[in-house]
């Protein structure tokens, strides 16, 4: 398959088809969420850990977005980190954060900072950089890049937070290939390039990867594909797994109730008995 692609500096109103790498995750998972999501538009469930997340994000957006509009601030980033940053995503989630939120985010920022006396400044040019690539003339496929970073070797390096607590959940490098391919479309001379996940509760431990033009290059197909099976799909039919115990939309879904039913991951609906005079 070969796919046509060009950058975009916003979207556009001709794409037929909105595509980002959640979106395509979220087809492949389970059909029924992707309509229940992204076609019904139901509500999603703010959970905690989702809260958290988004306040560490914040916290890193906000630090490192002060030391590339002013890189004088450099010369005292720790202040920047503890107060400034800090206090620009407390402001916005405090009313959302439980206590102990608070003191893990207070630790993780803690560990933050060790590691940066440990290794220096990364050489951050980017975060949360948008990005909207035109596939084909037919899918547009967008999304946002937490970090994005020279490294002393020469190589371009994509960031992405995770607050995920076992790092089995990474080993898929769908996400890291689609920031990168945006990367090499932008700068044709890049043939080398690097992605990394960084893991917030495990005191921001890398798992980087390396990646060719050739390997990147390939999840253009890939996104392709998934448009296809979209714009194809008629019946949306659940995938009932484990991990429905965790998505919003289970309540709207009796294939996946059904079936943390009878695995005892929920509780089975309690029948309301019927009082007063039947009539036959």
């Amino acid at each position: 398959m070969i796919v046509e692609a060009q950058v975009l500096s916003e979207r556009i109103k001709t794409a037929e088809l909105t595509l980002s790498v959640s979106k395509a995750k979220t087809f492949a998972d389970c059909a029924a969420k992707f309509k229940f999501c992204y076609i019904d538009k139901l509500p999603r469930i703010d959970r905690d850990f989702h809260i958290f997340g988004k306040f560490m994000h914040a916290i890193l957006e906000s630090f490192h977005k002060a030391l590339i509009a002013d890189p004088a601030l450099k010369e005292n980033w720790q202040e920047v980190l503890n107060s400034k940053a800090w206090d620009t995503a407390y402001e916005e989630y405090s009313e959302q954060l439980t206590g102990t939120q608070y003191k893990d985010a207070k630790a993780m920022v803690k560990e933050y900072q060790e590691l940066l006396e440990k290794t220096g400044l990364p050489d951050v040019t980017g975060v949360e950089d948008p990005f909207y690539i035109l596939l084909n003339n037919h899918v547009l496929l967008n999304g946002f890049i937490d970090r994005i970073q020279l490294d002393p070797d020469g190589v371009w390096h994509v960031v992405d937070y995770k607050t995920t607590k076992d790092p089995k959940y990474l080993k898929d490098v769908f996400q890291l290939l689609t920031y990168c391919y945006f990367l090499m479309l932008k700068d044709p001379s890049i043939k080398k390039i690097r992605g990394s996940f960084i893991l917030l509760k495990h005191k921001f431990k890398y798992l980087t990867h390396d990646f060719s033009r050739e390997e990147v290059f390939k999840v253009a197909e890939k996104f392709m594909k998934y448009a296809e099976q979209i714009e194809e799909e008629k019946m949306w039919r659940p995938n009932p797994q484990f991990l429905c115990k965790y998505c919003d939309y289970v309540e709207f879904c009796p294939q996946g109730k059904d079936f943390l039913v009878k695995r005892k991951m929920i509780d089975v609906p309690k029948e309301i008995p019927f009082v007063g005079i039947r009539k036959w």
